[in-house]
Protein backbone atom coordinates (compact mmCIF):
# COMPACT_ATOMS: atom_id res chain seq x y z
CA UNK A 1 0.00 0.00 0.00
CA UNK A 2 2.51 2.75 0.68
CA UNK A 3 4.49 1.14 -2.42
CA UNK A 4 1.39 2.31 -4.25
CA UNK A 5 0.79 5.25 -2.36
CA UNK A 6 3.80 6.73 -3.11
CA UNK A 7 3.80 5.98 -6.81
CA UNK A 8 0.84 7.64 -6.86
CA UNK A 9 2.24 10.89 -5.55
CA UNK A 10 4.64 10.92 -7.96
CA UNK A 11 2.03 10.41 -10.61
CA UNK A 12 0.75 13.27 -9.21
CA UNK A 13 3.45 15.84 -9.30
CA UNK A 14 4.04 14.97 -12.53
CA UNK A 15 1.06 15.57 -13.73
CA UNK A 16 0.70 18.80 -11.95
CA UNK A 17 3.81 19.79 -13.68
CA UNK A 18 2.73 18.87 -17.22
CA UNK A 19 -0.87 20.98 -16.05
CA UNK A 20 0.87 24.23 -15.18
CA UNK A 21 3.15 24.02 -18.62
CA UNK A 22 0.14 23.52 -20.66
CA UNK A 23 -2.07 26.26 -18.62
CA UNK A 24 1.39 28.54 -19.40
CA UNK A 25 1.35 27.53 -22.94
CA UNK A 26 -2.39 28.04 -23.72
CA UNK A 27 -1.68 32.07 -21.81
CA UNK A 28 1.20 32.36 -24.59
CA UNK A 29 -0.78 31.09 -27.26
CA UNK A 30 -3.88 33.54 -26.13
CA UNK A 31 -1.71 36.02 -25.97
CA UNK A 32 -0.23 35.24 -29.38
CA UNK A 33 -3.53 35.20 -30.94
CA UNK A 34 -4.82 38.49 -29.54
CA UNK A 35 -1.74 40.12 -30.70
CA UNK A 36 -2.65 38.94 -34.63
CA UNK A 37 -6.22 39.61 -34.19
CA UNK A 38 -4.77 43.22 -33.46
CA UNK A 39 -2.03 43.29 -35.62
CA UNK A 40 -4.96 41.88 -38.58
CA UNK A 41 -7.16 44.68 -37.67
CA UNK A 42 -4.40 47.48 -38.09
CA UNK A 43 -3.74 45.92 -41.52
CA UNK A 44 -6.93 45.87 -42.70
CA UNK A 45 -7.53 49.36 -42.70
CA UNK A 46 -11.15 50.77 -41.50
CA UNK A 47 -13.40 48.33 -39.57
CA UNK A 48 -16.52 47.19 -40.55
CA UNK A 49 -18.54 49.59 -38.54
CA UNK A 50 -17.83 52.47 -35.94
CA UNK A 51 -18.19 50.05 -33.01
CA UNK A 52 -15.08 48.26 -34.19
CA UNK A 53 -13.37 51.16 -34.48
CA UNK A 54 -13.87 52.50 -31.12
CA UNK A 55 -13.33 49.17 -29.48
CA UNK A 56 -10.12 48.54 -31.35
CA UNK A 57 -8.89 51.92 -30.04
CA UNK A 58 -9.59 51.14 -26.84
CA UNK A 59 -7.77 48.24 -26.65
CA UNK A 60 -4.80 49.93 -28.62
CA UNK A 61 -4.67 52.45 -26.14
CA UNK A 62 -4.68 50.02 -23.17
CA UNK A 63 -1.79 48.18 -24.60
CA UNK A 64 -0.16 50.91 -25.28
CA UNK A 65 -0.88 52.15 -21.39
CA UNK A 66 0.66 48.86 -20.26
CA UNK A 67 3.64 49.13 -22.30
CA UNK A 68 4.08 52.67 -21.19
CA UNK A 69 3.86 51.18 -17.16
CA UNK A 70 5.95 48.31 -18.24
CA UNK A 71 9.12 50.99 -19.33
CA UNK A 72 8.23 53.04 -16.17
CA UNK A 73 8.78 49.91 -14.16
CA UNK A 74 12.18 49.07 -16.05
CA UNK A 75 13.47 52.70 -15.93
CA UNK A 76 12.88 52.90 -11.90
CA UNK A 77 14.53 49.45 -11.39
CA UNK A 78 17.35 51.16 -13.73
CA UNK A 79 17.77 54.52 -11.30
CA UNK A 80 17.49 52.47 -8.52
Amino acid sequence: MQAENVLLKEQLQTQEGTLTTQHETIAALENKLHLAKMAGATSQGTPASREDDEEFRKEMRNKINDYIKEIDRCIALLNS
